[in-house]
């Protein structure tokens, strides 16, 4: 808190610069916006005893307003034909469809608050030399206007596919799949414009902030563009005896990409090879298969933490092996564990910032993706029909929170516990208690840092999953 008020070494010294100009002063303090309640910088221990932590921050308020309109139809015909040891089955088809999506980010602004659980909000306020109030910089604690640029744009994307799978057994042993899917797309992407100067704050609003930030000016610029995708697969599995059997599969994809405000973005590509062997007996039944995933392509937009009004197009390849091993073992009739584990080498590589190679992060992690997954789910099985009752640990390892690998957010794990009883033949209730620990885990760092994050004076930002949290529900068959 003492850093925010300080100019030079605050996160908001140009608004103090600015305060300066405007109030002659380099004296300042916050003021609760709902007590009135001031201190000034000079109150060093106040504030470094603020909510025990003595720290501020800057929160984003971000409006959005989002409609989407789609319509999608899949329509085809099956053949089943053979005879003797070959039994075989063929679809053939078509599908349509139409999304159309409309977004508007435009009321976007940050403001000034303390962190802590329902937390206050501050305006940064100039004082005189006896710390009185002479001026207010903030209005109702926001520091700023249209942070995120104007943020409109109005998306429609028409797509066309015509498909066949074919499924065959020769024997009882042999089972082989194939098919393919073309796809033709057309995206129209409308996207709005902004004023060459930014409009002025309207006269006798609160705080010295000049403009309303990045604005939408009424107007748009439409950019289209089409495509064409063809997906593919193909599988076999053989059956070695009563117990054994191995499989192999190659899978080639791609995922549709829609408009924004950073126009039409190509998909993004997917290959899968995977091979295994699944075993079955009484007791136990599992599989263990070897993988390779490579993503190309694959894009996301970041704001620019020098410029949070410019967003920047990321493009990236992803390439992941790793192995996965699932199994549910029933040793007697009333109980059943399951489970399932994955450990996988993520690798980053070809990231590009607009079209610009970074190859600084060659060979990083991707961000938000963990080497280790475990799930383990011990499960009773109540006598009569009444139900089941079973317990659940997830595991999810370490993860980076950036694609430059600075922030390490740690692995953690949630137990949860829960039931389904049949009341009666229509009435079931399903109770389940999750995170019965109330473990710390985090999914996502801070976007807004940038692609390579750090933790600043010895804190950092991070998403948590929810704590201790009970659901209960209860379902009627009429």
């Amino acid at each position: 808190a003492v850093t925010y008020l300080t100019p030079g070494a605050s996160p908001i010294s140009a608004l103090l610069a600015q305060g300066t100009t405007a109030f002659g002063t380099t004296n300042f303090g916050i003021r609760n916006v709902l007590t009135g309640q001031v201190v000034p910088v000079s109150d060093t221990a106040t504030l470094n005893a603020l909510n025990g932590n003595g720290l501020l921050q800057q929160t984003v308020l971000n409006r959005q307003l989002a409609r989407t309109k789609d319509f999608g139809s899949d329509f085809g015909v099956k053949f089943d034909f053979g005879g003797g040891a070959i039994d075989n089955s063929l679809t053939i088809g078509g599908m349509y469809y139409n999304v159309w999506k409309y977004n508007d980010q435009s009321a976007t602004a940050s403001l000034i608050n303390d962190v802590t659980n329902g937390s206050n909000i501050y305006d940064v306020v100039a004082l005189n030399a006896q710390n009185n109030v002479i001026g207010q910089l903030t209005n109702n604690g926001m520091i700023s206007y249209g942070d995120w640029g104007q943020g409109i744009y109005k998306d429609k994307l028409e797509s066309i596919s015509g498909y066949f799978n074919d499924e065959l057994k020769i024997g009882d042993n042999l089972h082989i799949d194939f098919g393919a899917r073309y796809e033709h797309v057309h995206d129209r992407v409308d996207m709005g414009n902004a004023y060459a100067v930014n409009p002025a704050v309207p006269a006798g609003t609160p705080g010295i902030i000049p403009t309303l930030g990045q604005s939408f000016d009424g107007t748009y610029t439409r950019v289209s563009g089409s495509y064409d995708h063809v997906a593919a697969t193909a599988g076999i599995n053989y059956t070695l005896n009563r117990n054994f059997s191995v499989y192999a599969r190659y899978a080639r994809g791609f995922q549709t990409s829609a408009g924004d405000n950073g126009g039409i973005h190509l998909p993004a590509n997917l290959t899968l090879y995977e091979a295994g062997v699944r075993f079955q007996s009484r007791m136990l039944v599992g599989s263990l298969v070897a993988f390779k995933t490579e993503f190309r392509n694959q894009g996301y937009t970041f704001l620019d933490p020098s410029d949070p009004t410019k967003v920047t197009n990321a493009t990236a390849d992803d390439n992941i092996k790793g192995i996965q091993l699932d199994f549910d073992l029933k040793p007697v009739d009333f109980f059943k564990l399951s489970l399932s584990g994955v450990y996988q080498e993520p690798k980053l590589q070809n990231l590009r910032f607009d079209g610009t190679a970074q190859p600084q992060y060659e060979g990083n992690t991707p961000e938000r993706t963990p080497k280790e997954l475990l799930t383990v789910t011990p499960q009773f099985i109540l006598p009569g029909g009444l139900g089941e009752i079973y317990g659940r640990y997830k595991y999810i390892g370490k993860i980076f929170a950036d694609a430059g690998n600075g922030v390490a957010l740690p692995a953690y794990g949630v137990f949860s516990v829960g039931g389904s009883i049949n009341l009666s033949s229509k009435i079931n209730l399903n109770v389940s208690v999750d995170n019965l620990t109330n473990a710390r885990g985090y999914t996502e760092g801070n976007p807004r840092q940038g692609q390579t994050q750090s933790i600043v004076n010895g804190y950092f930002y991070g998403r948590g999953i929810v704590g201790s949290n009970v659901l209960a529900s209860l379902t009627a068959k009429f």
